[in-house]
């Protein structure tokens, strides 16, 4: 009776006839109805068996999910930034600068003519051309 008043199908005068009640029955009737077509719309009105409403429980479940999400996207993030800065350091082998020339790497020596390999394994005609063995600075030659 309520809804098809509500809805405009039906005028008061004709609902109040059909159901033999007074217009201010009617009115305490409707009033309660939209009261408790209100609350049941309402998730934040429908309490759990505890007193605490199930839509605040799943609220605060919620929070903390998006709580924990926002540190773990934080921490990525975080992560990220430090890869990409490890990534962009330079390799360094310890020293800085130019090699001496008694410890450059025999390959990278201008003048040896190509790879280490290339260069033959008997002594020379004149001794003086050969070339000392190259030694880590502290430790003697034999």
């Amino acid at each position: 009776m309520l809804l098809s008043v509500l809805s405009g199908e039906t005028p008061v005068t004709d609902a109040i006839a059909q159901a033999k009640i007074s217009r201010g029955t009617y009115y305490q009737l409707e009033t309660r109805a939209l009261n408790a077509i209100l609350a049941a719309m309402n998730p934040l009105a429908s309490t759990s068996s505890s007193g605490e409403s199930a839509a605040s429980e799943r609220i605060a479940q919620l929070e903390a999910m998006l709580k924990r999400s926002a540190q773990e996207s934080r921490r990525t993030q975080r992560l990220l930034l430090l890869t990409r800065k490890s990534i962009r350091a330079p390799v360094t082998t310890g020293r800085r600068g130019r090699w001496p020339r008694a410890l450059a790497p025999s390959s990278s020596r201008a003048g040896t003519g190509g790879s280490p390999l290339s260069m033959s394994s008997g002594p020379k005609k004149g001794g003086a051309s050969e070339r000392p063995i190259p030694t880590p600075p502290g430790v003697r030659s034999p």
